[in-house]
């Protein structure tokens, strides 16, 4: 409510702003974020999908230049003549060099000249064959190995890198018996394998190769690391990390055939880069929509408000008692229509002046009628005061009573001939007429008056409680058969309203009677006047409202604002 009443007391310029914020800028914000989020994670989602795609021809890369390699190891030791060797360690001295020399040299050689990522092949055997040339060895020189255990416990190549070293280890399977008969051991040249492929890197991008037990493998393009830092990294999926004092978004993917995961860096800043620029635009250019917009409004406004502030003027010149003032305008919209409207009606005011003047004369004699209809109630109160001062003599002291009583009545009711009057006032003249009614009923009912003191600093329509009483005693009360009556009169406050309530026990209504009340071809209750004069007045949220139960009693509430009338000094 208060909201409401702060806007309508907004002058017309700053209402137009207002709404236009509203209806306009608002909207353009709104939007214009809306249009920022949906391009931010438009770009987000392309970022990620960038990152993604380009860490899958990463790991496909690698994971094609270790394949190759592994076709080389699987063609080491699936070869007949070095499985029959390593399977067989109770040959003649002569029978395995002889097989070395001529069938499994030859073949390691080759191997490492055509491939010439080898830099060492070495072969440990299991079933006690002594050294053997420059390629075997027994595995008891490698038992206290980290690879040696996993390598003999698995039939797949394994890749590792310790102590600056990249090599590859597969077991040599003895078909006959199907056990471990040896150990393939590789050792490749390190930047061979990595170092023409790192430079394919996008620049300014980071990569991370570590184990299971994130040990690097290989680090490219990002600052020094710890080992907080390297556990820290995630597995799978899509992680974020702070490497170096630098921010990055991290894509994991395992690469394969080893178990290796590849660690593929973004830097932070290049996709902030681009948020930034998305950011930026659309500032940008809800910027410029809110300039253009704002110039169109300014535009409308001083056309709409410029002719309604001379209007105002001259209303006010008017107001000031200056009817000489010329209205008219060239304009054709609505607003020109009501100045002109408003000079017509100027012109005539003026004309009516000059007849209304003739007809003063008119008006003193009905001056003086009124004049003389005012003797009429001197007349009476100087008679009531003449019988009250004769009833006092004489000690009638209950005749006194209903002289003053039937004197505040009048009083009251005549009001000097005016439509308002004070609350207090209101009350007297309604329990004058209670006190009356009482002294004509020889006290067969009772009454109980219940005031709020506040509501009498306020003002009302005059004669609107006497009417209702006069229902409740005529139609209620001395209807009654049984019992004894009484009437209750109250006053309140209640919140910016005032409520009166007249309740009495009498025979009460039905509901069709009460419909029929404020209705026009209602007779006997006078409650049709009183609701009109209250609504034509204060509005038709107020007036009044019955409550009524056949045989118990009625009960009839009168609404009206906190209402004060500025009189006219006389």
């Amino acid at each position: 409510m208060t909201l409401l009443k702060f806007i309508r007391n907004l002058r017309l310029r700053q209402k137009l702003l207002l709404s236009y914020v509203i209806v306009i800028f608002l909207p353009t914000i709104v939007l214009g974020l809306y249009a920022y989020h949906s391009s931010k994670s438009s770009l987000e989602s392309q970022f990620l999908q960038s990152a993604d795609n380009e860490a899958k021809r990463v790991t496909l890369e690698i994971g094609y230049r270790l394949q190759r390699q592994d076709v080389s190891m699987k063609s080491i030791v699936f070869h007949p003549a070095l499985i029959d060797l390593m399977s067989n360690p109770n040959q003649d001295v002569y029978t395995q060099f002889k097989t070395m020399n001529d069938k499994i040299e030859p073949i390691f050689f080759n191997l490492m000249y055509m491939v010439r990522d080898m830099n060492e092949i070495m072969l440990y055997s299991e079933s006690g064959l002594t050294e053997l040339g420059n390629f075997i060895t027994p595995s008891t020189a490698v038992k206290d190995k980290d690879w040696y255990l996993e390598t003999k416990g698995s039939d797949t190549t394994k890749w590792w890198f310790e102590d600056g070293k990249l090599f590859a280890t597969r077991v040599i399977y003895n078909i006959e018996f199907q056990t471990v008969s040896g150990e393939l051991y590789v050792r490749f040249d390190y930047n061979k394998i990595f170092g023409d492929f790192i430079g394919k890197v996008n620049e300014g991008y980071g990569i991370i190769i570590t184990d299971r037990q994130n040990r690097p493998v290989l680090t490219e393009h990002v600052g020094q690391m710890d080992d907080d830092q390297l556990q820290s990294l995630s597995k799978e999926g899509t992680s974020k990390a702070s490497i170096g004092g630098e921010s990055y978004l991290v894509v994991n993917k395992d690469i394969p055939q080893t178990e290796w995961i590849l660690h593929y860096l973004v830097p932070d800043n290049q996709y902030k880069t681009g948020i930034g620029n998305i950011l930026s635009a659309t500032g940008i250019i809800v910027l410029i929509c809110m300039v253009f917009l704002s110039i169109i409004i300014f535009l409308f406004s001083e056309t709409l408000l410029r002719g309604i502030e001379k209007l105002n003027a001259k209303m006010k010149m008017v107001e000031n008692g200056d009817l000489t003032v010329v209205v008219s305008t060239n304009s054709k919209d609505e607003i020109g229509q009501l100045t002109d409207q408003f000079g017509s009606m100027l012109k005539q005011i003026n004309q009516l002046i000059s007849e209304v003047y003739q007809t003063k004369i008119t008006q003193k004699s009905a001056e003086l009628k009124a004049l003389q209809a005012q003797i009429n109630p001197h007349f009476l109160y100087n008679s009531l005061s003449l019988i009250n001062s004769k009833a006092l003599r004489i000690d009638a002291q209950e005749i006194s009573d209903l002289v003053n009583y039937l004197s505040s009545f009048y009083r009251t009711t005549l009001n000097k001939g005016k439509q308002i009057i004070s609350i207090q006032d209101e009350w007297t003249n309604v329990q004058a007429y209670i006190h009356i009614q009482i002294a004509m009923h020889n006290t067969r009912f009772e009454v109980e008056f219940d005031a709020d003191e506040r509501v009498f600093q306020f003002e009302m329509i005059h004669l609107i409680l006497q009417p209702i009483v006069e229902n409740a005693i005529m139609h209620g009360i001395d209807l009654k058969r049984e019992g004894r009556g009484k009437l209750i009169l109250r006053a309140s406050l209640d919140g910016e309203d005032i409520v009166f309530a007249v309740e009495d026990n009498g025979v009460g209504m039905e509901p069709y009677i009460i419909e029929r009340i404020f209705k026009h071809e209602s007779t006997g209750y006078g409650m049709k006047n009183v609701q009109d004069r209250l609504q034509l007045l204060f509005g038709s949220e107020y007036g009044i409202i019955i409550h009524s139960q056949p045989g118990i009693g009625t009960s009839v509430l009168v609404r009206i604002p906190q209402y004060r009338h500025i009189r006219e000094e006389s």
